[in-house]
């Protein structure tokens, strides 16, 4: 089973996203903060990371700058999850050197077919 991790501060957000992944099938971990994120990741293999942009001091960019630098998460999936709109989460995705976006809100059957392309794709 796919282990997934969110870092998102929102308990609501968290909470959503949660219940559609578990219900798609995934393993779910979640934390609150970037530091929480980077933490978790050093001692546990994750197969995804759901990456909230708008997070509480070290922000999200700056997280997945970080996890990709590590050899344990370099070439694990990083996705950013923002309301920002489609045109600005492609520039901070790319900014970031994140794998994608998913922009809320999401219709939940096509947020399960993204989460399930991102573990698809091939990594380097």
């Amino acid at each position: 089973m796919d282990r997934i991790l969110i870092i998102h501060d929102s308990p609501s957000v968290k909470a959503m996203l949660k219940f559609r992944l578990e219900s798609g099938g995934f393993s779910v971990e979640t934390v609150e903060t970037g530091e929480e994120g980077i933490e978790k990741t050093k001692n546990r293999q994750y197969q995804l990371i759901l990456l909230d942009y708008n997070l509480p001091g070290i922000n999200g960019s700056q997280v997945c700058r970080i996890l990709k630098e590590e050899d344990n998460t370099r070439n694990t999936p990083i996705v950013l999850i923002s309301a920002k709109n489609e045109d600005e989460l492609c520039r901070i995705t790319k900014e970031a050197g994140a794998d994608g976006y998913i922009g809320l809100p999401f219709e939940g059957k096509k947020f399960i077919e993204k989460i399930t392309g991102f573990l698809k794709t091939p990594k380097s």
